[in-house]
This record gives C-alpha cells, structure tokens and sequence, in this order.
C-alpha cells in the first residue's frame, strides 16, 4: 500500500512558507509515496516538484488549487492552469481537456473558499463535469473543526475520499493523507477513479498548534526571509529553476 498528501502548498502560495525542495524532503522524511504540490491558483512550484522529486525517491503530480467562482478546486495531473474565476461546471472539463482530474477540498463547510454540496452535486449531474470531479477532501488538517460534515455527506456520493494536509507549513506535510492500492501516482490515479482510496485520520488535533506556528513563519517570510528551508547549505534559486522547468516543458 501507498500513502498520498495531495494538498501541499509551497513558498509560491502568498501564505504559505514552505521550499520546493523542503516539500520533497518532508515528503521522504514522512514515508510517503506520492505529493502534489498545489499552489493557489500557481503552477510554478508544482513543476519544479514534478521535475527534483526523482532526487528524494517520491513521486509528484503537476496540480495546483484553482479558485473557482464557486469555491476551491483541486487540479491534478495538468500542466497549464484553467483561468481562475470561472464556475466549477466550467473548471472542470478545461482541467479534463490536459487529461487531468479534481478533487473537491475542504468541501461543505460554508467557508467562502469552499465548494457547497449543490456544487458539487450540480457537476455529478453533468457528464462532462462528471468524468473529470473524480474525489472529495473528507478530512483536512487545517479544517478539522468542518469535516464531520464531509465525512457523513461523502456516504451519498461517487467520489473517491480522501484526507490531506493542505500544508502551508513544512511539519504538517503528511499529518493528513490517503493510503491506496500500490505505490507510484499511477496506482493513485487507478484509485481515484475506482473509489478505492482509503483516509488516514489525524492523530491529533493540530489546528491552534498549526495556526501559532504559521504566524511565526508567515511573519518571517513577509520580512524577507524563507524560514523553511532544506538547510542554509542548499541556497534555492526558485524563479530560475521554474523558468528553466516550464520553458523545457514549453519546448516539448
């Protein structure tokens, strides 16, 4: 069996704190197999995982977090972002149109961020929207006040369940994640589409400690600093290292 955090945000989101390469090793460091790095409505870092995760033995899928008019949205498997802003019904085949899939984060919990229930029960009915809103969030580490409504409304729908982080801090990549059949992003993909996915839930409460912590680290990078860094020995130039990636990308 594998094991999956599919909502981990990098310094590349404006409120998270995190390096590409810190990701990938906390990643390694927390025994799972497969991450998707997916920045607020940025591709960049999600890229460079893509491209260094080979160097730390973990597998990382191009996604990124779209917001949508309806709520945030999950894109995973995509190379280009969907414009943002856009409803989900129409979101949702532009992230099918690069072969790609969503999943519904953080979902029912009135946060304006999130996607209600008539959303998403509003794309199950569309076949297009359908084929592409393949899993739901029923736990997230930073919502965990929420997810009980998730969790009893996930029993009424077709969609692969799923826990994860939403890290916006390197130490709680993996506090959420999702074990399924295998171990490469393959097999993770088989089983979103066949429902086979099993949430891990949390061992403990980490909303008041995981908030403390943020507002240090966010303080720090608004200062200037990057305060999660692999280590002072590894300096990251991480707007060339992106350009380099997506222009070889561009180029095939």
């Amino acid at each position: 069996m594998g094991f999956a955090d599919l909502h981990i945000h990098s310094i590349y989101s404006p409120d998270a704190t995190t390096t590409v390469r810190a990701i990938l090793k906390q990643a390694k460091d927390s025994d799972l197999n497969v991450i998707a790095v997916t920045d607020h409505d940025e591709i960049r870092g999600s890229l460079e995982a893509h491209a260094l995760a080979p160097e730390y033995g973990v597998e990382s899928i191009p996604g990124a977090e779209i917001s949508t008019k309806d709520g945030h949205l999950l894109a995973l498997w995509i190379r280009e972002l969907p414009p943002k802003g856009l409803s989900l019904l129409d979101t949702l085949p532009l992230i099918g149109k690069q072969g790609g899939i969503a999943i519904a984060p953080h979902p029912f919990n009135n946060l304006p961020s999130s996607l209600t229930m008539e959303a998403v029960v509003g794309s199950l009915a569309n076949p297009r929207a359908k084929a592409v809103l393949k899993g739901m969030e029923t736990h997230n580490m930073s919502t965990q006040a929420f997810d009980s409504v998730a969790q009893k409304l996930s029993i009424y729908l077709p969609l692969a369940k799923l826990a994860s982080s939403d890290a916006h801090i390197y130490w709680a990549i993996g506090a959420g994640r999702t074990e399924f059949p295998g171990e490469t992003a393959q097999d993770l993909r088989n089983a979103l589409e066949r429902n086979t996915t099993v949430p891990i839930p949390y061992e403990d409460e980490f909303s008041a400690q995981a908030a403390l912590s943020w507002m240090r680290r966010i303080t720090l990078k608004k200062m200037g600093f990057v305060s999660d860094t692999p280590s002072a020995s590894q300096p990251i130039n991480t707007q060339r290292m992106s350009q380099s990636f997506i222009g070889k990308m561009r180029k095939k």
